[in-house]
């Protein structure tokens, strides 16, 4: 026979193969052991070289030694060099970020005048007075009221005057009112209950000369 004398012909799994030709003469799929050894199919899923029984991934070409950091199915790969792999961060073009932040990748959320509103949102970055809009009075310079007269001081030219934004003729807290009506108000008219003078003269206010 074919296993010679002494030696029976058995062939256990009966795969053809008497058991003295047959490495493994209890698996059928196999006459010798492979890679992966008796009872173990050496199978590769993958096509990737690397028999299912050795390979961490055998079902994606890419790995096979292990698993790495992103796992079976996605590749380790570091697009912006920040040593996050792109599995593990939401900004992989941005080297400086691994999550948006608030004002998204490629944007610094740096805030410049530290009041706590990043420089990307603030209308005022330098400014930690405000941050919404420059406001009436532009950045750095507040828009305050003094008078409560709802002009701010950047624009008031009487900024503690309530009745007055400009000094007119009189100036500041000083009315530019004309009692007499003479066109010449009463700050500078020494007569200004009289209309028919503006100085006194010889006789004196309300008496004509």
């Amino acid at each position: 026979g074919t296993c010679g004398c002494g030696t029976a012909d058995d062939d256990t799994d009966g795969d053809g193969t008497p058991d003295c030709d047959d490495g493994c003469p209890a698996d059928t799929a196999k006459t010798a052991p492979g890679t992966c050894g008796c009872g173990t199919a050496d199978d590769d899923t993958d096509g990737d070289g690397t028999p299912d029984c050795a390979d961490a991934c055998p079902t994606f070409a890419a790995k096979s030694a292990n698993p790495g950091r992103c796992g079976c199915q996605e590749v380790d790969f570091d697009t912006d060099g920040d040593g996050y792999m792109d599995c593990e961060e939401h900004c992989t073009a941005d080297a400086d970020k691994i999550h948006p932040g608030v004002c998204g990748c490629n944007v610094s959320d740096q805030d410049t005048d530290g009041d706590g509103i990043p420089d990307c949102i603030d209308a005022c970055d330098d400014d930690p007075t405000k941050s919404d809009s420059p406001g009436v009075c532009g950045c750095n310079v507040p828009d305050t009221d003094t008078d409560s007269d709802g002009t701010p001081d950047c624009n008031d030219q009487c900024p503690v005057d309530a009745a007055k934004t400009v000094p007119g003729d009189c100036g500041c807290g000083r009315v530019d009112g004309d009692d007499d009506s003479d066109g010449v108000f009463n700050c500078n008219d020494p007569c200004p209950n009289d209309p028919l003078k503006t100085h006194p003269l010889d006789c004196g206010c309300g008496v004509a000369d």
